[in-house]
C-alpha cells in the first residue's frame, strides 16, 4: 500500500471516529436532558464570579463599635498629651 493510500485510510478512519464521537456526545446529552451544542465552536462561557454578601451591622453593633473607637482615640489622645507633658 502506498503512502497516500495509508494516509487516505487513516483520514477515513478519523472521520468515522469523529462522527461516532459526536453521536455518543448527543446520546449522553439526550440522556442528561440537555440541549446539544454545536461541536467545538467558539469560546466556552466564563464561570460566574461568586458574589460576596454585603456585610451589615445592626444598630447595637454599630453603637458598640463607635464606643470602642471613642475609647481608643481618647486613650491615644491621653497618651500623646502625657508624652508632650513629659518632654516639657
Amino acid at each position: 500500500m502506498s503512502k497516500s493510500g495509508i494516509l487516505d485510510a487513516l483520514r477515513n478512519e478519523e472521520r468515522s471516529l469523529r462522527s461516532q464521537l459526536v453521536a455518543i456526545q448527543r446520546a449522553i446529552e439526550a440522556i442528561e436532558g440537555s440541549v446539544p451544542q454545536a461541536a467545538g465552536r467558539g469560546r466556552k462561557k466564563a464561570a460566574k464570579a461568586v458574589g460576596r454578601r454585603k456585610r451589615t451591622m445592626s444598630d447595637e453593633q454599630r453603637k458598640a463599635v463607635a464606643e470602642r473607637m471613642r475609647k481608643y482615640w481618647a486613650s491615644r489622645r491621653e497618651a500623646k498629651a502625657q508624652e508632650q507633658a513629659a518632654q516639657e
